[in-house]
């Protein structure tokens, strides 16, 4: 948990980028000084439980957050920073829409403006590596709001390949940067096997690479191996991040 107490954010719109996907535009007077920017930057999110407008948020202290008393405690998720725009006050956040939706999605696909929600400052540690002789970006769906941002800060004129999978056509968006992707379509396949598939198969550019992925768990796990011992990149360069578990 960060140190610094969550900022209360409110709901200023929200819209389908997929037919899975919810973009939630955020804004607030407690936006200002957030940092943001750059790559791959992640964020807990402090969801209202029934019958709260706002969610209960800690208060930072020396010995570590205090929550109020008497107020239940919120769901409390993680995700990436999809867009931050300092001089416009707003913060962008995409949310899958899983079966059987989750507190966090479920609150994303019913939210209105003006819907209260809690957001803690942000944090990572990739950054793009300007010595690589070629980049390699993996990730499913509910990487892509990350995925987007590593994109964007690629160095420019340097070979960069992204391997990303989808349930379908409909949910492929349009991304930043000058990388060249694949799309792999999951259909009726079991989350990570096409993704793994596909990257095992592939060519990489020449050289000494760097890779970022992320995902459900037990693919970026065979995936890093197979980038380590397969591929031989180094594993300094090689950035993994499990972000859910099919099983």
């Amino acid at each position: 948990m960060s140190t610094t107490a969550p900022r209360l954010l409110q709901v200023r719109r929200s819209e389908r980028v997929t037919p899975r996907m919810i973009r939630v535009t955020l804004g607030g007077k407690e936006l200002a000084g957030f940092g943001g920017d750059g790559p791959d930057r992640r964020i807990k999110m402090f969801f209202p439980v029934p019958g709260q407008e706002r969610p209960a948020v800690p208060r930072a202290a020396s010995g570590g957050p205090v929550w109020p008393t008497g107020e239940p405690r919120p769901a409390i998720r993680t995700y990436t920073v999809r867009r931050f725009d300092a001089d416009a006050g707003e913060l962008d956040v995409d949310f899958v829409l899983h079966e059987g939706h989750g507190p966090a999605a479920a609150w994303a696909r019913d939210a209105r403006p003006g819907a209260w929600v809690g957001v803690s400052e942000p944090g990572g540690r990739y950054e793009p590596d300007p010595g690589a002789d070629f980049h390699v970006v993996i990730g499913d769906e509910t990487a892509l709001p990350a995925v987007a941002t590593v994109l964007e800060a690629l160095p420019a004129g340097v070979p960069a390949v992204a391997f990303l999978e989808v349930a379908d056509a409909g949910e492929e968006q349009k991304l930043p940067g000058s990388a060249r992707i694949h799309w792999v379509h999951r259909g009726a396949r079991e989350a990570g096997g096409p993704l793994a598939e596909a990257v095992r198969t592939a060519e990489f550019p020449a050289g000494a690479g760097q890779a970022w992925l992320s995902g459900e768990s037990g693919c970026v796990r065979d995936l890093r191996k197979h980038l380590l011992d397969d591929r031989g990149l180094d594993r300094r360069k090689v950035y993994a991040t499990g972000y859910w578990r099919a099983r």
